[in-house]
Formats: C-alpha cells, structure tokens, sequence
C-alpha cells in the first residue's frame, strides 16, 4: 500500500485527478448501469454514462476543490481541526448536491440508488484527503508554488 502512495504523491495534480477521474467514470457508471437496468437497457446506459461521466468531471476537480477550501479555512480558521470539518461538510454540500441536480435533470429513474454510493465514497474521499493534507502539513505558511507536486 505505501508503494501505491509514495507512487501518487509524486504525480502532478493535474495527473492525480486524471487517474482517479478515470476510476471515478468506470466505476460510478458501472454502478448507476447495475442499479437502472431493471428500467431498461437504454435507461440503464444512459444512467452508467451521466454518473460516469459526472463522476469523472466531479473527480477531476474534486481534489483542487478541497485543497483550495482547506487552505482557505485553516487561514481563517487558524484550528486545522475546524479547518477539516468545514472543508469536508463545504465540498458534500457542493458536490452532492450537483450530483442529485444532474441526475434529477437527466431523468435517472432511481437518482437515491445511483448517488448513495457516490455520497458514500466521496464523504469517505473528502475525510481521507483532508486528513492527508493536515498530516502533511499543509498549514498556515504553505506555498503555492509547493501545490503543484
């Protein structure tokens, strides 16, 4: 597991959120298709690919999304745990709140069963990666320039 991490750390952002917006899309579509396929082969497709796609998009930028809130609490805040909790509740309000909207609007006959696993895994997602980055050290005198590992 340290190999797999140590390996991640040394990517760039941009690659970062490439390879899990990537694992976002496959699995995230492969579930909204198992979940929407009593309504229908077309239906279920069509669910696979706006939560693929959504979740790829949402992955992507995801990781910015909460290192910029992150940074932003923790200089407001100056407590790296309310720094924490304010990013995690910030980000699920954003992107859960997205992922229904997108799911509503494209007509997915079951919007709950297609977006519960991904409220599941992104909350746990946001709770990990913030956690990350306060044991990393991204606090008060962090620069920008370091970001951009």
């Amino acid at each position: 597991m340290r190999i797999i991490v140590d390996f991640y750390k040394r990517l760039s952002t941009l690659q970062r959120s490439l390879i899990s917006a990537l694992i976002g899309f496959a699995f995230y579509g492969a579930w909204a298709i198992f979940v929407n396929f009593m309504h229908g082969k077309e239906s279920a497709i069509k669910a696979g690919l706006v939560q693929g796609g959504y979740s790829f998009i949402l992955t992507f930028f995801m990781t910015l999304l909460l290192e910029a809130i992150y940074l932003r609490a923790l200089h407001f805040l100056k407590s790296e745990l309310a720094a924490i909790v304010i990013t995690v509740v910030t980000s699920c309000t954003i992107v859960f709140s997205g992922s229904w909207l997108v799911n509503y609007l494209s007509g997915t006959p079951e919007i709950f069963n297609t977006v519960i696993l991904g409220y599941i895994f992104g909350g746990l997602y946001s709770i990990a990666y913030t956690i990350g980055l306060a044991k990393e050290g991204w606090g008060l005198n962090h620069k920008a320039s370091d970001r951009r590992r």
